[in-house]
Formats: C-alpha cells, structure tokens, sequence
C-alpha cells in the first residue's frame, strides 16, 4: 500500500488564510466547501487530528478502520484527501518535518476492520 504524510498546515490540508490576511480565518482553499472557514486541525469526521490519525478512501476503508503501518505504529481512520484514493494512505504527523521526512512509502499494512 502506498503511505504517504501529512500535517495540519495548509500545503498538506488545503486552506488559505481569507483574503492574505495573518488574521482572518483559514478558509478551505479548493473543493466543494472553497472559501467557506476551516476549523484547522479537524478530521473530516470532526476529531482532532493526532499521531495515529490516518486519511484513507473511505469507500474502501471507513471511518474507524484500524491499521498498523510499520515505521509509525497503530492508526485509525478519521480524515479523507483529494489525493487519497484506493490503497493509499496518508498519516498524520504534528510536525511539518517529521511528515516531509516520512515522504512515500510502499508498505505492507496490516488492516483490522
């Protein structure tokens, strides 16, 4: 399985701060909520995003599949991704270097429905 990282800024979620502004509201950047406010740091299923927190298809995977990805450890699915589809996953890291070091990777995970 493909796995890749990604952190709470906006290069890995999508948002932008309305209008250039460092005090205005983040604001989805692109897809179908564009330009409505972003609560930055938030799952697509409302939790807060936290080492173990996987985005994943939910088509394939739903919404409390839980993996263990060699290198990173137990995970549960609570986000999705424009990008993620099929047998990619993307998890989560709090800090931005620590997801850019992660990079891709082809894994073999182990997935518990």
């Amino acid at each position: 399985m493909l796995v890749t990282a990604y952190d709470a800024g906006k290069e890995s979620c999508g948002w932008k701060r309305k209008y250039g502004c460092c005090l205005a509201p983040p604001v989805y950047a692109y897809g179908p909520n564009k330009g409505k406010r972003k609560k930055v740091g938030i799952t697509s299923d409302g939790t807060k995003a936290k080492k173990g927190t996987i985005a994943a298809d939910i088509s394939i995977y739903p919404y409390g599949t839980r993996m263990y990805v060699p290198g990173y450890g137990w995970g549960e699915v609570h986000d999705t991704g424009r990008a993620i589809k099929g047998d990619h996953i993307d998890v989560f890291f709090k800090d931005r270097d620590d997801a850019i070091d992660w990079g891709r990777k082809y894994i073999d995970v182990t997935i518990i429905r």
